[in-house]
């Protein structure tokens, strides 16, 4: 495998093109180039004899890539043709085009489907199996959830009763403005995605309530240290939050309460709320001595 770290970019544009026999690794970024170099190297490939076209597999990840990827194979096919000079590459060439539906373009999903129907027998699937859209495989999960779910509520593990304890309009996975089942949904439609690693989870060990205690204590001590101030500061002002859920969480503690996940879920709503986060400088004078 050849190293092209170092090349300038036309040379390495070269080296795929013409270095048909060696195997390369191309990282690039996106616009750059590298579905045009890649049909350039499938025609010089089939030009030179160096493989059939039902001997090319392409592999991409969307159905749309795939569909451009095939036509601009046969856009270049048909220009290398009507250029060559040699009787045996443009014989090649031709025979290209004949039978360019035969190569393996497809997404990466289309080409294992490929390879199971062609060996039902030994992968052990219905060879009339077929495989799901997004929104055919969103549909399915979506019902599967919701009957684990169900069944979940009943006796809830500690992960999913700290889930639903949280507030919704939490950031988690990329989930916007969702509630915590949304959330909890799209926790586990990830870890479907992750479903084929064998390797174990790992859960390193945490002092949960002690961290909460501690926590709580910081939130306490700032609440009181901001309360000398005036109602007209800035910073008094700013940290009205703090002091609503201090007060709040010592009311519950001097009830003998002690409801960590609901606890838990303050801290973080407290962590990631955006007022808090762009505090404003006091200038009472009683902060001062603080």
């Amino acid at each position: 495998m050849t190293r092209m770290l170092d090349l300038l970019d036309a040379d390495v544009r070269t080296l795929i093109s013409d270095s048909l026999d060696e195997t390369f690794v191309v990282e690039a970024a996106a616009g750059t180039g590298k579905t045009t170099e890649l049909v350039t190297r499938i025609v010089r490939v089939l030009a030179t004899g160096r493989a059939r076209m039902d001997e090319v597999v392409a592999v991409t990840f969307t159905e749309k890539a795939a569909g451009e990827l095939k036509l601009r194979l046969r856009g270049a096919l048909e220009e290398e043709r009507s250029e060559a000079t040699e009787p045996d590459a443009r014989a090649r060439l031709e025979d290209a085009l004949r039978t360019l539906e035969e190569a393996h373009v497809n997404t990466i999903h289309g080409f294992c489907a490929e390879l199971l129907r062609e060996r039902p027998v030994e992968a052990r699937v219905d060879p009339l199996f077929t495989v799901l859209t997004d929104p055919q495989a969103e549909r399915l999960y979506t019902r599967a959830f919701r009957a684990w779910l169900q069944e979940a509520l009943e006796q809830p593990s500690e992960g999913v009763r700290r889930a639903l304890r949280r507030s919704s309009g939490s950031p988690f996975g990329g989930l916007e403005d969702s509630g915590p089942i949304e959330r909890l949904r799209g926790a586990g439609w990830t870890l479907a995605g992750l479903r084929d690693f064998p390797q174990p989870w790992t859960r390193p060990s945490f002092d949960r309530e002690g961290a909460i205690d501690r926590l709580l204590e910081s939130l306490h001590r700032l609440a009181d240290m901001s309360a000398v101030g005036s109602s007209h500061d800035n910073l008094y002002q700013s940290l009205d939050r703090v002091r609503r859920d201090s007060q709040q969480i010592r009311l519950e503690q001097s009830l003998s309460q002690r409801d960590l996940d609901a606890w838990e879920s303050r801290l973080i709503d407290l962590s990631r709320d955006q007022g808090l986060a762009k505090t404003r400088k006091g200038y009472g004078a009683k902060y001062g001595s603080q």
